[in-house]
């Protein structure tokens, strides 16, 4: 995976303020699916992209291809975005459960330019979406955060493309998976804000 640029963390006088345990991006990588397929950490994420390549029948799947009850135990990862152009901006349309937990705040109907993400830049998943919407592939990435220069979690999300009738992206189906190192306790940190 191609390493990515990290944003300056928030000061530990933010993180007081918000009551969370101070967290600071160790680093970041994304890439597109290459053609053999990834490689996953994660079952979850695993599971999404084997699913959404059941639904392609030769192209790339629709927003009504997509049937939730299908991935119901997935469902609490999964956020659906719309993709708006001229400008390209990011519109979480749907934030899982989980997803919200784990953030700290449930994004659902923000802008990606209207959230700071203290475990990657907002810069990087804004190139991150366009890639995959310009490109018509999937494409993985991983964050990790750090407390205290400990690695305390490990975030690895999935973008696959949806399309609409005429063929052009304007949706993905997303999926984020976090696993925490041994002791740390992930429902104490706070991820994403408000800009």
């Amino acid at each position: 995976m191609t390493e990515v640029g990290i944003k300056q963390p928030v000061t530990e006088t933010d993180a007081k303020e918000t009551r969370a345990d101070f967290v600071r991006p160790d680093r970041a990588c994304f890439d597109l699916v290459a053609d053999t397929g990834p490689v996953f950490r994660s079952l979850r994420a695993e599971k999404l992209y084997q699913y959404w390549q059941t639904r392609r029948a030769g192209a790339l799947p629709q927003r009504a291809d997509i049937d939730p009850a299908e991935i119901k135990s997935l469902l609490p990862y999964v956020l659906i975005v719309d993709i708006h152009r001229d400008p390209f901006r990011v519109y979480y349309r749907l934030v899982g459960t989980a997803v919200a937990h784990f953030s700290g705040l449930d994004f659902t109907g923000t802008f990606l330019d209207e959230l700071a993400f203290d475990i990657c830049a907002t810069d990087d998943l804004h190139r991150a979406y366009k890639s995959v919407c310009d490109s018509g592939r999937a494409g993985i990435g991983m964050a990790f955060a750090q407390i205290t220069h400990q690695t305390a979690l490990d975030v690895e999300y999935l973008i696959c493309p949806l399309v609409d009738a005429q063929g052009m992206v304007t949706q993905c189906l997303v999926l984020e998976d976090y696993v925490a190192k041994a002791g740390m306790e992930i429902g104490r940190l706070r991820l994403a804000r408000q800009a």
